[in-house]
Parts: structure tokens; C-alpha cells; sequence
């Protein structure tokens, strides 16, 4: 026969058990939480790494660039400053041409010729006075009417001024009334004509210079 004292006893087992199992359930759910909470960690932490790798190698890509980038406007610097200055001796080595050609006796009396027979006609009808250096002041002055005829016909008016002009060869054309001009000096048809013959200088010498992008793209 089952006495009260049993049934306590019982009831203290079961609630015993109970407790333990619930005990066990709770402990194991724990386990779970943390296990599923150190996952989700593990998974951010990793994110993040990425995300840091990403920035970091963003970051490197973008410094690879602006140091590339830099290089190139370097190069092109020192390039653009080598081909000015190859534009530049081809230029002096011109100039020293033409004081070559004013120091040959044979060949400079013929240009001098033809640059005062052109500069005259663009001149027009008008009386005309000539400016040229001491040099050719020395060489044309004796002879200078007869230079006149042979080159611009006896209907022409040009008078040569004892003044020297300041170049290194050819003539200044000055109309009387000082409305027209015509420099066919060396330094007046050089500079009227700077811009083209530094263009051509510059794509004879370099025409074939690849251009920047080669030298990093192959």
C-alpha cells in the first residue's frame, strides 16, 4: 500500500527530474546560442577582413594609378622638354646656316637679288627706300643702281638708305611715306614664319615617336 510519505517522496523525484531535465535543456540551448553566436562572429569577422582586404587593395589600385600617372607626366615632362630643345638647336643651326649663305660671295648676291626683286613687287608703286646691313653696305652701295635696274626695271623708285640695318643679311623696305613695310630681312622671314617651321621641325623629328601610352601598354 502506497503511503503519503511514497507519494511525497515521488512528487520530490519528479520534480527532481524535472528540474534536471529542464536543467539539460536549458544547458544544451546555451550551447546552441553560443555556438550559433560565435558562428555569426566568425562570419562579421570575416566579413570585415574582406571588406578591409577590398579597401586595402582599392586603396593600393589607387596608389598604383596616381603613382603610374605621375611617372607619365613626368616622362612626358622631360620628353616635351627634349624635343623643345632639339626644335631649338635646329633652329640655331638655321640661323647659322643663313649667316653661312651671307658669307658666300657667290651664292648670297643671287638671294639678295631675288629677295629684293620679291619684296619690291609686293611693295607696289610706290618710291621705296632699302635698309641693309653694313656688310652689304659695303658689297651693293657702289653698284646699287645698276642692282636696281637688273632686278626691278628702270621705272622703279628705291633709294638706299646709309643707315645699317640691324640683321644679319637680306633687306627692309620702307615706303617713303611710311605706310608700307616689307621685312625680307633673315630674322623678318624667319619670324613671319616661326610657327610653321618649328611645326615642320618638329614632325620631321619626331613623326615617328611612339606616343606615351606604348611605353606602358607595350
Amino acid at each position: 500500500m502506497v503511503t503519503e510519505t511514497d507519494q511525497v517522496k515521488a512528487l520530490q523525484k519528479a520534480i527532481l527530474d524535472r528540474a534536471h531535465q529542464l536543467s539539460d535543456e536549458h544547458i544544451q540551448q546555451g550551447k546552441m546560442t553560443r555556438n550559433k553566436i560565435m558562428q555569426d562572429t566568425r562570419e562579421k569577422i570575416k566579413l570585415m577582413e574582406q571588406k578591409e582586404l577590398l579597401a586595402a587593395k582599392l586603396n593600393a589600385d589607387r596608389e598604383y594609378q596616381r603613382l603610374v600617372q605621375a611617372s607619365e607626366l613626368r616622362i612626358q615632362a622631360e620628353l616635351d622638354r627634349n624635343r623643345w630643345g632639339l626644335v631649338q638647336s635646329v633652329v640655331h643651326h638655321m640661323v647659322q646656316e643663313l649667316d653661312r649663305q651671307h658669307k658666300d660671295r657667290k651664292r648670297y648676291p643671287v638671294i639678295f637679288r631675288n629677295l629684293l626683286r620679291q619684296g619690291v613687287a609686293a611693295m607696289g608703286p610706290c618710291a621705296v627706300t632699302a635698309f641693309i646691313n653694313s656688310d652689304d653696305l659695303s658689297q651693293f652701295s657702289k653698284t646699287w643702281d645698276s642692282l636696281v635696274v637688273e632686278c626691278c626695271g628702270t621705272n622703279k623708285k628705291i633709294s638706299l638708305s646709309g643707315e645699317a640695318c640691324i640683321c644679319s643679311g637680306g633687306l627692309k623696305l620702307v615706303s617713303d611715306d611710311g605706310d608700307v613695310m616689307i621685312d625680307n630681312t633673315f630674322e623678318g622671314i624667319i619670324g613671319r614664319r616661326d610657327e610653321e617651321l618649328k611645326r615642320l621641325i618638329f614632325e620631321r623629328l619626331f613623326s615617328t615617336v611612339s606616343p606615351m601610352g606604348a611605353v606602358y601598354n607595350g
